[in-house]
């Protein structure tokens, strides 16, 4: 019997026992190890079923750039402004939540590795002026990409002050459709081509994509995908499946990348003793992965090479959401 059938087995049985209550209108899960995939299903979803990813979109990113730093497109440490003039000089507010006039300069330049690590100074603010101001531009933290195309997101981003001095604190969210403009701006190439070309190709992921309607190619949250998907993205994280990255960059990505201080910053956005490697969450026992806030979580351990998924098709905030993904976890017990 393949060892991931016990948990995938003790998983199914709690899913349903929450679809039966009505806690849950559907679910489909797997998991992957030694090159073996099971999955299971319930309610009215099947595993193969496509749906919007919303945040495990954001791993993929992570993966995205590295592999394009190997291939010497870009220097982590180089300054983005010669391909994101809108963040050539950035004023920063006092105060995070302080009066948006209320700025000094950036003492150092936004780079792609602040980008990557989620500290470029820009993304989730609790209330507040900025908060305010984001949203009224259409580009505040959410579950679904920009309504605009990426030089009005810029321009409407650029236009504001940041709410940290780069490096200082872990911001959620916003570095990561940052990050996607960068690359497509240094490369001359579309974001949906070079996940294409250098992650979903590569690994075989032929259901994942962003919707042809979209007007922003969205890195933070715009993908779509099905369960077998995320397994083959995350067995190759485990070092299970064809490898994307080199040894030393795939380290990198699961290593927290964080400070002390970074950390305190990020508050209840990651788990108890959790940190932040490059664009995916780096677990204390030392699981990689991410959740996205439309109910799919996806995580992998490098130390057994295992993989799982688990999609609801529910919003994360949903308590019958939070019911499977406190389940979700025994699929590593």
């Amino acid at each position: 019997m393949a060892p991931t059938t016990a948990p995938l087995d003790a998983l199914t049985r709690a899913l349903d026992r929450l679809v039966a209550e009505g806690a849950l209108d559907g679910w489909a899960a797997g998991v992957r190890e030694d090159g073996r995939t099971r999955l299971a299903a319930g309610g009215r979803r099947g595993p193969e079923e496509p749906a919007p990813i919303a945040s495990n979109t954001k791993p993929l990113a992570g993966v995205l750039t590295l592999r394009l730093a190997e291939l010497g497109a870009l220097d982590l440490d180089d300054p983005v402004a010669p391909w994101l003039p809108e963040l050539a000089a950035p004023q920063v507010l006092v105060r995070p939540d302080g009066p948006l006039d209320d700025t000094v300069p950036a003492r150092t330049p936004i780079t792609a590795r602040h980008l990557l690590t989620m500290t470029a100074g820009f993304g989730w603010v609790e209330s507040g002026p900025l908060a305010a101001a984001m949203a009224e531009r259409e580009v505040a933290p959410g579950p679904f990409a920009p309504p605009m195309g990426p030089e009005e997101y810029l321009r409407r981003l650029g236009g504001l002050p940041l709410a940290d001095q780069p490096g200082a604190a872990w911001r959620y969210h916003t570095s990561s459709d940052v990050l996607g403009v960068l690359l497509a701006r240094r490369t001359g190439r579309s974001v949906r081509a070079l996940v294409a070309e250098h992650v979903t190709g590569p690994l075989g992921m032929t259901a994942t994509d962003f919707p042809a309607d979209i007007a922003f190619e969205s890195l933070a949250t715009g993908l779509t995908s099905t369960v077998p998907d995320q397994l083959l993205f995350l067995a190759a994280l485990a070092g299970g499946g064809p490898p994307v990255l080199t040894a030393e960059s795939a380290r990198a990505l699961g290593t927290d990348q964080l400070t002390p201080a970074q950390r305190r910053t990020a508050g209840d956005f990651l788990g108890e003793g959790c940190g932040w490697g490059h664009h995916v969450e780096v677990r204390p026992d030392g699981l990689v992965g991410w959740a996205g806030g439309l109910g799919t979580i996806g995580y992998a351990d490098p130390g057994s090479g295992r993989a799982a998924a688990l999609f609801t098709w529910q919003g994360v905030d949903h308590p019958g959401t939070q019911r499977a993904f406190a389940e979700f976890w025994q699929l590593f017990g």
